[in-house]
């Protein structure tokens, strides 16, 4: 297993990202950091947009020379009523830049929030990243099935209405290793042969 300390993470997202309202250590991306034992840059800021993520990039993905980037934003978006068009420009872009650097991009399917219009847009958004995502073979981490159960949301996972609690975040990083592992293994039976 000493080979996966060449695997180097950056988690560029939003306050879910960071791990909001508790700090960074209870976040998904610290589970992921302590269940393979690599080096992690979580690189989540509360209130961003697709948007100021990818202003962001250079600086929080690109100058760190990762290996792997997640990239996962959206529900700023939805609350503040973005389309899904520039959100998905705003994702791609990122992937564009990663791949241009040899970065390895990830793209997180955002959790559900608790409110129905916000929802409805962060599905769409959801519909058009997975579609990306099977264009363009890239991996994607499911964070918003371990939320649903019986087509309703599991408000008992959250902190609030679009804020996952400790036991919300522990099932992220649970899907996050879940559907890293094979992406990392990939990267580490490349990278030897």
């Amino acid at each position: 297993m000493s080979e996966k300390k060449d695997i180097l993470l950056v988690a560029i997202g939003d306050s879910i990202t960071y791990g909001y309202p508790y700090l960074p250590s209870q976040s998904w991306v610290n589970i992921v950091k302590e269940r393979f034992n690599i080096k992690v840059f979580n690189k989540g800021i509360n209130g961003n947009t697709t948007e100021q993520m990818l202003i962001r990039f250079p600086y929080d993905c690109l100058n760190l020379n990762p290996t792997h980037v997640t990239i996962m934003g959206g529900a700023n978006d939805a609350f503040m009523g973005i389309g899904v068009e520039s959100v998905l420009e705003n994702i791609s872009k990122m992937v564009e830049l990663a791949e241009e650097k040899g970065i390895i991009p990830v793209i997180g399917l955002p959790t559900p929030v608790v409110t129905t219009y916000e929802e409805n847009l962060l599905a769409s958004y959801r519909d058009k990243i997975r579609k990306l995502a099977e264009s363009r073979g890239l991996a994607t981490i499911d964070f918003y099935t371990p939320f649903m159960e019986d087509g309703k949301v599991r408000e008992e996972l959250f902190d609030d209405e679009a804020h996952p609690n400790i036991n919300g975040y522990e099932i992220m990083g649970e899907a996050a290793y879940n559907d890293l592992k094979l992406v990392f293994a990939r990267y580490i039976f490349a990278n030897n042969n």
